[in-house]
């Protein structure tokens, strides 16, 4: 059950805890200039001094001094589980927009799951610059050569676990995987592209030069 804007001060030494774990979402306020920061935690001493991880209430922290900080829990739930749920519906994009608030995160379990719902296009940004960050950095790391190679393993490999069944306009039947069912038709003479066509793969070609010609595409890589 979740309490809702209770104010609980960090002095509640007084409550019996024992070995029972609290889940809560707590609120810290600079009492100089009223600006705030929510956050998540789970402990079995409510007083462990804890004052949050977001980088915006840390900086503050040692700028202000934390005589000037006072801590409130403001909902409390059972769960772990339940808490990230929680947090993720209370620090939204009204808060982490608030230009009162320290949080610069949304709430939840993952940060780019409220990246999406709230800025999509930020979401899209964030993930092309992953991307090209992450592939700058291997290619830095292990050079043009190894990257090539790299690639041309994972296509030769991948295009290994396909298996095609190519009928010929005089009957004759192959059982080829994809790289023996290109390297038969350099050797025949055939257009692998017509055959490899998707569009006429599991039907009878029915003109051109490969007139009478079936393939079947009978295994995909899983």
């Amino acid at each position: 059950m979740i309490v809702q804007d209770q104010e609980i001060k960090q002095d509640i030494g007084v409550v019996e805890l024992g070995n029972n774990m609290k889940h809560f979402i707590y609120k810290i306020t600079n009492t100089i200039n009223g600006k705030y920061y929510m956050g998540r935690h789970s402990t079995t001493n409510i007083n462990d001094n804890y004052m949050g991880s977001g980088i915006g209430i840390k900086n503050a922290i040692l700028k202000y001094g934390i005589e000037n900080f006072k801590k409130e829990i403001i909902a409390e739930v059972n769960t772990s589980d339940e808490l990230w749920e929680l947090e993720k519906e209370m620090v939204n994009d009204g808060i982490v927009k608030d230009k009162m608030s320290y949080n610069v995160a949304y709430g939840g379990k993952h940060y780019l799951h409220g990246l999406k719902q709230y800025d999509n296009s930020a979401f899209i940004q964030h993930q092309s610059n992953a991307g090209k960050i992450g592939g700058i950095s291997f290619y830095k790391k292990f050079g043009k050569e190894w990257n090539r190679m790299g690639g041309s393993v994972s296509s030769k490999k991948r295009s290994s676990e396909y298996i095609y069944k190519v009928q010929t306009n005089t009957n004759e039947v192959f059982l080829l995987n994809g790289l023996e069912f290109k390297e038969k038709c350099n050797e025949m003479g055939w257009n692998y592209n017509t055959l490899h066509w998707k569009q006429s793969q599991g039907k009878e070609i029915k003109k051109g030069k490969h007139k009478g010609f079936r393939v079947d595409l009978i295994q995909s890589p899983k």
